[in-house]
Order: structure tokens, then sequence, then C-alpha cells
């Protein structure tokens, strides 16, 4: 269980917060304790009979961020799944799911159930947008954020722009999310601190917390291959709530009705129990209302159960499909034969399918498999006789235009108002094909179009080209706006296109030059180390105008970091790195341009050598220390740490600080410190007593022999020794040979001997057999 200090903490909390929420009338219509149970933590609604709030049964430490909402989504091919949880302690009253005209658009939305305060969950339109927000922002603010929502949906535009909006709004609080996406998978998120766009792919779910980092994408079917089994489950392993209420999930998708196809959302409640994360929330599920019928909290099942609450069918949403048209050549030769291909579906009583086919066409065939068809050559015209049928049945037409010029089939059925047109031109062999030049700034909208026509010069709709571009070849095909295009996402530099076709028309080809220009630039630095020279990068939007306060990425060293550009589109990253090479990539987040600068950071301690040296001789360790300009450094503190001891030390004029090394023989790491900076070098103390082991017989006249040597590693005579061996001390001198001598004669036995010169002490052993 939570401590009593953070149970202490939330109840004073909810406290605050209900009395921000009410007014006089409020106070009045509470004031009696028989509405609500306390106890222990629990709080009760007994006219609803749900419970409000309750502890849950955890040891996670409450955070804000863990007392508000969630946001899941999965994309599927004409298909989303989207669900809401609640995680608030704060809120026991339920919500409404309903109906509504919203900016011109039918939609279905999800809302708290109170007359005191507005907060939207959830909003699924009905051409394919899903929308939804957590957090604190109640009222005017959950309102702004509605509109603004309401703008990305009417101009098509998941810009950070909007983006930014909220995240402003999102800021007040510290906490909260907001989360679009279109029916294509583009999606906008924006957290209190930062936001995010992007586009799901087909089979991919994401999770939208509160906060970014419990923010998570991944692939659906690792969890069911029903994506709206799948979307339960995943919300039940989430992380990221702690007061985990009521799971609503909306599956928006084509649904077959008695009068056609139409987009709608079934609807489904759960009570999303924490089980799965070491949670035990179940007993506070809340209640709701779908189109005005009450579910109460003992309707909605545990996870991974789930309640079908209905289907909402958008009205004005349909597929259109009666009669399909699904193939056929838009561009044909004269004389030569052309199969279209229709498929018809959901009439429920026998109909006749006319397809009127125009003058100057020879009807040459059909292949279907279901009703039958006649031909009336004088009309031109085929009737399909089919019995009702719901879920499509084809047929295949074959005929033959006679001569050049623009021709269409005029499908309909007798008492139906839909209709289907399909335009197609015959013409003769023979093909002109050119490419425009295209100039651009990188992520640009600019395409490359082709032009593909025949000698008359009309375009040859449907027909294919193979563009060339970067060692690449792309097959687009003339749309009837009488054009083939490619998207140019290449980086900056000069491209030269090749075009080709090589079809039933003949054969081309032409040239075309690609010109894609930068939208960032940088420059390469060399500094010293934590000196004012900082990295710089200028960045430009897709159209080449200056990019004014907006977030860009510097990658280096393996860290990512977001600065905000200027008035001039310039954006700043201070260099406190160690010396070293470094190469820096700039990302303009709005082109997806990324350049490489190298970055050579060089060191103020300078001048550091290893030290071999004999003990107690004149040398001595030295560094220099530079400053930011590269010059020497007088009056700067180093600190040095040897052997486990630090020392500072001062530069003198020539930016020099020395460390005398006083050590015994041996080998030493020593490290150099100076304003966050470090060097280490390799210290080697070299001995100036000279002496081994030795192993003997009893008083065979063996003596104990050192050699002294000087600060330069050659011998020194006149050099005074001390021996101490058995406790007894001998003094001697060494001889012209820097060799001083001390005869053996003690009873067998292992002995340490100890030779004193100066204040250095060198012990052995002596083995006397």
């Amino acid at each position: 269980m939570i401590s009593r200090k953070y149970l202490t903490i939330t109840l004073l909390i909810i406290f605050l917060c209900c009395l921000n929420a009410v007014n006089a009338s409020d106070i009045n219509e509470t004031s009696s304790d028989d509405n609500f149970l306390y106890q222990d933590g629990i709080s009760y609604d007994v006219i609803n009979d749900e419970i409000l709030y309750e502890q849950p049964a955890s040891d996670k430490t409450i955070n804000k961020s863990e007392w508000e909402c969630c946001s899941f989504v999965i994309q599927e091919a004409d298909e989303t799944v989207y669900g809401f949880r609640q995680d608030s302690p704060l809120n026991g009253r339920g919500y409404e799911v309903n109906s509504q005209n919203w900016y011109g658009l039918n939609i279905l939305k999800q809302e708290i159930d109170t007359q005191s305060t507005y907060f939207f969950h959830s909003i699924i339109t009905e051409n394919g947008w899903v929308i939804g927000q957590g957090g604190s922002q109640y009222d005017s603010s959950s309102r702004s954020i509605e509109q603004i929502a309401g703008q990305i949906v009417v101009n098509n535009d998941i810009s950070p722009e909007y983006l930014k909006r909220v995240k402003n709004i999102l800021a007040r609080y510290g906490y909260g999310h907001f989360f679009i996406k279109a029916p294509d998978g583009r999606y906008g998120i924006a957290f209190f601190d930062t936001y995010l766009t992007g586009t799901l792919q087909i089979g991919q779910y994401m999770v939208i917390p509160n906060e970014i980092q419990y923010h998570v994408k991944g692939n659906y079917k690792d969890y069911s291959l029903n994506p709206v089994d799948a979307l339960i489950m995943i919300c039940s392993y989430d992380d990221s709530g702690l007061n985990r209420r009521n799971l609503m999930t909306y599956d928006y998708k084509v649904h077959d009705t008695i009068n056609g196809q139409y987009y709608g959302v079934d609807v489904y409640a759960t009570n999303d129990n924490g089980r799965n994360v070491g949670l035990d929330t179940a007993r506070i599920v809340t209640h709701f209302y779908y189109k005005g019928q009450y579910y109460p909290p003992s309707a909605v099942p545990q996870n991974p159960g789930k309640l079908y609450v209905g289907t909402h069918i958008f009205e004005n949403r349909p597929t259109g499909k009666i009669i399909n048209f699904l193939k056929g050549d838009q561009s044909v030769l004269v004389n030569s034969e052309i199969t279209v291909e229709y498929r018809i579906q959901h009439v429920n009583s026998a109909q006749t399918v006319v397809f009127n086919l125009g003058n100057d066409v020879d009807f040459v065939g059909v292949v279907s498999n279901y009703g039958t068809y006649t031909y009336n050559s004088q009309e031109h015209a085929l009737y399909w006789q089919i019995p009702g049928v719901f879920d499509g049945k084809h047929i295949i037409i074959t005929l033959k235009p006679k001569k050049v010029g623009h021709y269409t089939i005029h499908c309909h059925i007798p008492g139906i108002s839909e209709v289907n047109n399909f335009a197609y031109y015959a013409t003769e062999y023979g093909v002109k094909l050119y490419a425009d030049n295209v100039e651009k700034y990188k992520g640009g909208s600019q395409r490359l179009y082709v032009y593909l026509n025949d000698k008359y010069a009309s375009p040859l709709v449907g027909e294919k080209v193979a563009i060339t571009i970067n060692g690449q070849t792309y097959y687009p095909i003339v749309g009837n706006d009488g054009h083939a295009s490619l998207a140019i996402n290449l980086n900056p530099g000069e491209y030269k296109v090749n075009v080709k076709y090589d079809g039933i028309f003949g054969n081309a080809q032409c040239d075309a030059d690609v010109l894609v220009k930068t939208t960032l630039s940088g420059q390469d630095i060399v500094k010293y180390y934590r000196n004012d020279t900082q990295f710089h990068a200028s960045f430009l939007d897709k159209n080449g105008n200056t990019l004014k306060n907006s977030n860009v990425q510097f990658n280096i060293n393996g860290l990512f970091y977001t600065r905000t550009t200027d008035n001039n589109g310039v954006a700043q990253l201070n260099i406190n790195l160690q010396p070293g090479k470094y190469i820096i990539t700039s990302i303009n987040l709005d082109t997806g341009e990324m350049k490489a600068n190298d970055i050579l950071v060089k060191s103020v301690l300078v001048e550091n050598r290893d030290l071999v040296k004999y003990y107690r001789n004149d040398s001595q360790y030295t560094i220099k220390v530079l400053d930011g300009q590269g010059n020497p450094l007088k009056g700067a503190n180093v600190d040095f740490n040897i052997n486990g001891v630090f020392y500072t030390r001062t530069t003198n004029e020539s930016g020099i600080a020395q460390l005398n090394i006083n050590l015994y023989p041996s080998d030493y790491i020593i490290t150099a410190i100076y304003n966050g900076q470090s060097v280490s070098s390799k210290i080697k103390v070299l001995t100036r007593l000279v002496s081994s082991d030795m192993s003997m017989g009893y008083k065979d006249g063996s003596t104990f022999k050192v050699t002294v040597l000087d600060g330069h590693g050659k011998i020194s005579s006149g050099e005074n020794l001390t021996f101490n061996i058995n406790g007894v001390f001998y003094n001697r001198t060494t001889d012209d040979n820097g060799m001083a001598e001390l005869a053996i004669n003690l009873m067998p036995g292992k002995y340490v001997i100890s030779s004193y010169w100066e204040s250095y002490v060198k012990s052995n052993y002596i083995t006397i057999n």
C-alpha cells in the first residue's frame, strides 16, 4: 500500500480541487453527508453506486502525471481503433458519449458528465479523424484545445504552429497530452514541454500519456490479431496510469447496412483494472451515458473483457459504392480491344444495370457468372439483369473504339441516383515526351512533372513513364491532370534526370535538371576548451524563408539537443566537451535536412609528458595552461592528484605549473585538473639504491652489497649508508665504485636487511643455510 504520507497528500489535493470547483449553490446541494461515504481512503457516491476515489493498492510513488488520462491508437488500412482511458482520482462523475455536429462534420464525442465544468476526452469525426486530450485543462482551456483541433481538421494540416499553441496551453498545468490523427496515419502530439509529428504506419499502435517518457509505438499484432482486443491489452500493460478507470474503445471502419456501405464506429467499454502492471483499481469503475442511455459501473467488464455498447453510423458518409468501377485503361489505341471491369453490390432486390457505351464503339463481349445480359446495338447500351446482391458481383466488358476521340461509358441503375462514368481516350500510334526542370529547397513541395502526349497533344492518361534520378528508377503514371509527377526527397545537390516511355503508343525519352538547395548551413569550428567559441547554424524553411523561432536539433557525441532559432534563423549550441575531435549534425525539423560539421576542441592543458626520474633528483612534473586564445595563462590554479593526494599549484608567467616529485621509487599516475579539464601522465621514480636478495652458506664469507647512484643514475662514491639487520645497525661508506658492503656472520635463518640512505629505506631478504 502507498504510505500514509502520500495518502494524506492525495486527500488534501482532492479537497483543494473540490473546493476550487464549487460555488455557493454547490455547497447547499451537497452539504449533507448522506450522499457520500468516506472510509480508509475510499470516497463512495451512494446515488450513482460508484467509487469516486480509492487509494490504489500499490507501492508506486504518486506524481500528478499519473492522475490523468491516456490515449491509445491503432492504424489499419481504412480503419482506426482509438481508445481513451480515465486515470484521474479527482473525477468520479462519469462521462457522456454523444453524436454532434462539429465544424460542419458529424462526430462522436466523449466528454465529462458534469454541468459545472467542461472537458472533452475524445472526438471521432465522420471522415476518420480521431482526437484526444488528457490533463487538468478544464473549461476554457479544454475548449481552446478543441478549437485548435477543429482548425487542424478543417484545414487538413497537422502543422507545428497548431501544436505549439496546444503545448503552451498544457504548459500552464505542467502536464497533459493532446493527440490528433488523420485517416491516412499522419499524427500530431503535444505535451506540456514539447510536441511531435509523424505518420503511423499500417499495423502500428501508439500510446500517448500525459508525459513524453511513457510515449511508445509498436506492432499491435504482438498482442492480438484483432485490433480492438489488441488495444485493450496494450492499455492493460501501459504503466503510465495509477488511478485507472474506464477504457472506451472506438473502432472506426466501413459498415454494411441495408442502405449500402457507410462509415461508422463500434463502441466498447472496459474497466482497466491495472492488474497487469501491479495495481488493483477494479472498484473505481465509472458510469457513463451513450446517446442518453445510462450504463452503471456494474455493467462495465474487467480487462480484457469488453462491453459492446453500440454502433454509430455516419449517415453522411456512405462509401458510395453500389456501382464500383474496378479497372480499365484510360488511354487506348484505335481499333484495339479494351476491357473494363465493374462490381455491383449492396442492392436488395433484382435490378438492371445499364451501360451506355457511346457511339463509334464496337461491342465485343461480356464475361460474367452472375445474372444475364442483353446488348442493344441501336442504343449502344448493355443491360445486365441481376438478382439482389449484397457482397458484390463482377462483370467484364470488352469493346473496341473505332476512331480518335474521347469516350465515356455511362453506368447507372434506373431508380437509383448513383451513377458511374468512366472516361477514356482513343488515339493513334506516336508520342511526345518532355519534363520540366526543378529548382527547390530541401523539403519543399515542388515536384518533377513529366508530360506524355499523343501526336494530337492530348495526354495519355494511365500510361507509365520511367524516371531515373540519383541511380534509382521510378514509374509514375500519367494522371487525369495530364502529367506524371515525382516527389523530390533528395539531399541538397544537382541531379540529372532521364525520362523514358516505351509502351503501346510508341517510345521516347528526354532529360531534365533538378537542383535541391540547402536549408541549413554551419561552419567547422576549432576552439580551446571552454572558451567563448560556440557552434552556430542557420536554418531556412522548405520555401527558402528564414526559419524563425522554431525548434531544431543538434546531435553530437551521441546526444540530441533541441534549440530554438532566433529571428535570423540562427541556433546556437554551446560546446563544453572535453578536448577531442567531434562530428556535429544539425537537423532541420521543418525540412528533414541534416548536415555534418567537424568540431575540434583543443586542450588548454599542454606540454604534459610522462616523467622518468631518479629518486629525489632535480626532475619535476610540469604542465602548461593556456587561456581561451591559446596563450600562456598566468595565475591559474591547477590541481594535481598523485598517489591519492591532491596538491594545488599556481602557474607562473609562462603558464607553467610545477609539482615536485619526492615519492619513493615506484610507478605512478598523475592527473592535472583545471576548469573541468583533466589530463593524466605516467611517472616512474627509479631507485638510487641498487641491491638484491641474497642466499649464502653459514660463514662462507659472503657480503651484502649495495650500490648508490646519483641523480643521473651514475655511481656515487663517499655516500654514507646504514644497514639494519637482526636489530643491529652498521654504518658503511661507498667506495670508488659506489658500493658499500656488509659481511654477514649470522646463524642460519632468514633475515630482513634494511639499507638507509638519506630519507630512503630499501629492504632485502638474506637467507643463510
